[in-house]
């Protein structure tokens, strides 16, 4: 069914926007029901909404509807003025347009009266019928609980059910990416990313099952991190440079350490003491030409001290000792340039370099460690050897490791070209860092929600989705098939002659026309038929405006059961079909539409089955609204609580209105839908008066109440007394019905009907208070004498209005 309309652009509609417009007292929005009646005068805009609905039918728009624009909103999905050929509603309607294009003759009479054949079911062929029953038991019904159409029904719920699980794991997965690619990640500054979302993250996920890809470990994601953290760092300029001289020093002390030299004339008691002998030989330097005297002994020197000293330490030894001191200070200086060597600090580095350049530099002390030893080793025999001159000492074997120290060397020159070099690449190691970073979290996430298995998870609910897709879309294609074998066998059944006979049934049956008929002819081409308007057996010509609407409207009443539109679920439109008709013509005409459209078949089960999907009827004329009113109405189950429904009416009322240019949709106003006539109206506003106590919560009806008295005592006491001698003298009329005996009250009706009804002559009466009490009393005092003269009469006004029989 339609639910609503929306039109920007279309005809007299402009921007009309029906949720905003269409709503009751309570400001709830109506949608279009099963039953739809539309009031509105003559070139108010029905017309053209009946265009909107045609052209639904015929998949176009009207000719010089440039530019238009409108979304007809229902149950199987919104159309829009560009998707009318791709909808699945059945329309059908009647208006203008639909007599233009298929009976031409009765809007240009000037041509021969043929009109535009069309077929409908013919005599009935009995094994055809069986065929066709034999299908429609095949096909059966949702209602039935049985045949394809139910089975369709059945597949649809299982499609709507595995479609709907689909999408709420999609969707729950989906969620949870987008959760955290928008709270762990995009905020999390260390990414780099002021932009990040679902189909990032998605990609990224994507990275993380590369084959090759690895995450990064506890230790690399801190040293990324402390990469982020680091500035530019200025070039290293110098190279670590180490010469050991080792080698060059051992070739140096070796002869000094092995060289044997012996005294002139050895004091024997010094060279079986060296720690005496070498005190002897300092003692001298204190001695020789300073004192005469022992420093230690004061004991005076002996006078050839000097002559058996020299003899002992000849000029050898003292070369020798000179050539170790010697010795001894080139192995001291290269021990004091040990610390010096390495002056290269961690903070020069860039992380990834310092850390390797901490752990070489730290092997480079421990090696060079054992190259002090060697030189310390060679200090301690060189000064050996100078404490006892005349004993050789053995040169020690070297620990330290030489091409180890050299490696160390080559591998801390070598950082510095890579952090030097890092300079340059700097901002693009720390992009590279962000990547693995972020890639590390999202790894740890896709395993912490085990992505894996609810892709899986949702691969199988698609698989099911599809597999319930097909079925429905298969289950559809047998029904489809099946309908299009029954077309087939109807249209084998098709009898053009039998149209024009339906037509003319209408035309006689509802409306007595038997003058006017449709001749089926067959063509020149004697393959085809045509249908020829007649009169008492000749073409017709100057037909009425009422003969044509009569004609138009059975056409299109007939054209409802041929093979294009018997049998299905059709939306109908029938737009202003009262035209020069008189009263009779307008009550066979709403006779028609209540027999043939509205008024429900039953169903073996006693519900009703009704003959469309849903019904619009617009009208002009409010004689024809008023049998409207009459019109089946149908009903629909809504929920009722505690499991129950009830069945509540399935139609409403609205009416098309122009204000200017611009014309719009409303409800139809209470005074039109509720009331059959306005006596009924007139007599509902005189009972509202009836309790003053009413005037708080609603005073228009005491505002109004003189005027409506006025006018439904002159309808009803005219009805009553439709003979009087002065027929303009209504007060006559009022004392004749209350009687003259109560003149009192007769004086309180006739001023009330008379000075609050009519304010040409006193005007400042609209700006005085209404009495209220005065009202309320003559409104009670008017409905008890309507009573005591005729209580069936009252009881059916009450009955009208909505209200309780009065039983006194």
């Amino acid at each position: 069914m339609i639910n609503h309309v929306d039109i920007a652009n279309f005809g007299s509609f402009q921007g009309l926007e029906w949720k905003k417009t269409v709503r009751d007292n309570g400001k709830n929005v109506k949608l279009f029901q099963r039953l739809n009646i539309l009031y509105g005068r003559n070139y108010s805009g029905k017309t053209t909404l009946s265009r909107i609905f045609r052209s639904l039918e015929t998949g176009k728009l009207p000719l010089n509807y440039v530019g238009s624009s409108f979304t007809v909103t229902g149950d199987k999905g919104a159309v829009t003025h560009a998707g009318l050929q791709t909808h699945n509603y059945d329309v059908r309607v009647y208006n203008r347009d639909f007599v233009t294009d298929n009976l031409s003759f009765l809007v240009n009479q000037e041509n021969a009266g043929v009109i535009k054949t069309f077929a409908i079911v013919g005599e009935q062929n009995k094994e055809i019928d069986d065929a066709i029953a034999a299908i429609e038991v095949k096909l059966g019904s949702v209602e039935g609980k049985a045949g394809l159409r139910f089975d369709l029904e059945a597949k649809r719920k299982e499609g709507d059910r595995t479609n709907s699980a689909h999408t709420s794991a999609v969707g729950a997965l989906e969620g949870k990416l987008r959760s955290h690619a928008a709270e762990k990640i995009k905020k999390n500054r260390q990414y780099g990313t002021a932009v990040y979302n679902i189909d990032h993250i998605k990609r990224d996920i994507a990275s993380t099952k590369k084959p090759g890809f690895v995450a990064l470990t506890t230790e690399e994601q801190a040293s990324k991190l402390n990469l982020l953290k680091q500035e530019a760092l200025p070039d290293i300029t110098d190279n670590l440079a180490i010469t050991l001289k080792l080698e060059v020093l051992q070739a140096t002390a070796e002869p000094l350490l092995s060289k044997a030299i012996t005294p002139t004339k050895a004091i024997e008691e010094l060279l079986k003491d060296s720690a005496l002998q070498l005190w002897v030989k300092q003692g001298m330097g204190h001695h020789r030409e300073k004192r005469s005297t022992c420093a230690f002994c004061r004991q005076d020197l002996p006078h050839d001290i000097w002559q058996v000293l020299d003899e002992h330490f000849s000029k050898e030894s003292g070369d020798l000792e000179t050539a170790l001191d010697a010795a001894i200070t080139a192995v001291t200086n290269e021990i004091d340039t040990i610390a010096g060597l390495n002056t290269f600090t961690g903070a020069q580095f860039y992380a990834d370099e310092r850390t390797a350049f901490e752990a070489s530099s730290k092997a480079l002390s421990q090696a060079l460690a054992f190259y002090k030893k060697d030189l310390e080793a060679l200090n301690k025999s060189l000064e050996t050897r100078k404490n006892n001159l005349f004993q050789p000492v053995s040169l020690k074997a070297s620990s330290h490791n030489a091409k180890e120290i050299g490696k160390h060397v080559d591998d801390i020159n070598a950082l510095i070209v890579t952090s030097n070099g890092k300079t340059a690449t700097l901002e693009k190691d720390k992009t590279a860092a962000r990547d693995a970073l972020r890639l590390a979290d999202v790894f740890a996430f896709v395993d912490a929600i085990s992505y894996d298995k609810e892709l899986d998870c949702i691969a199988t609910l698609k698989t099911e989705a599809d597999l319930a897709s097909t079925a429905h879309t298969e289950a559809e294609k047998l029904i489809r098939d099946a309908e299009a074998e029954v077309q087939a066998l109807r249209a084998k059944q098709k009898d053009e002659r039998k149209g024009a006979e339906r037509v003319n049934s209408l035309l006689n049956n509802f409306f007595g026309h038997d003058g006017i008929k449709l001749e089926a002819r067959d063509g020149a081409d004697k393959a085809s038929m045509k249908f020829e308007i007649t009169r008492n057996g000749k073409a017709a010509y100057n037909l009425s405006e009422g003969e044509c609407s009569l004609i138009a409207f059975c056409y299109f009443m007939a054209k409802l059961e041929d093979p294009e539109s018997k049998g299905k679920d059709l939306i109908i439109y029938i737009d202003d079909p009262i035209s020069s008709l008189d009263g009779n013509h307008i009550f066979f005409m709403f006779s028609l539409i209540e027999s043939l459209i509205a008024k429900p078949t039953k169903r073996p089960d006693g519900s009703n089955s009704y003959r469309y999907k849903q019904l619009f009827i617009s009208t002009h004329n409010l004689d024809f609204l008023k049998y409207l009113k009459r019109l089946s109405i149908p009903t629909k189950k809504i929920p009722a609580g505690e499991g129950k429904t009830k069945n509540v009416s399935d139609h409403e009322h609205f009416m098309i209105e122009r204000n200017g240019a611009s014309s719009n949709i409303l409800l139809m106003p209470s005074y039109l839908k509720d009331y059959v006539t306005e006596f009924h109206y007139l007599f509902h506003q005189i009972y509202k008066c009836k309790n003053q106590a009413a005037a708080a919560d609603n005073h228009e009806p005491f505002f109004g109440f003189g005027n409506n008295l006025r006018k439904f005592l002159e309808a009803f006491l005219f009805f009553k007394y439709p003979h009087h001698d002065d027929r303009s003298d209504a007060f006559e009329r009022i004392k004749k019905f209350f009687g003259e005996e109560e003149d009192t009250a007769v004086a309180l009706v006739n001023r009330l009907n008379n000075e609050f009804s009519h304010l040409e002559a006193v005007p400042d009466r609209s700006f005085k208070p209404v009495e209220i009490p005065e009202i309320a009393k003559v409104a009670n005092y008017v409905l008890d004498k309507i009573y005591a003269a005729d209580k069936a009469q009252y009881n059916a006004l009450l009955k009208s209005i909505g209200e309780p029989e009065r039983v006194d």
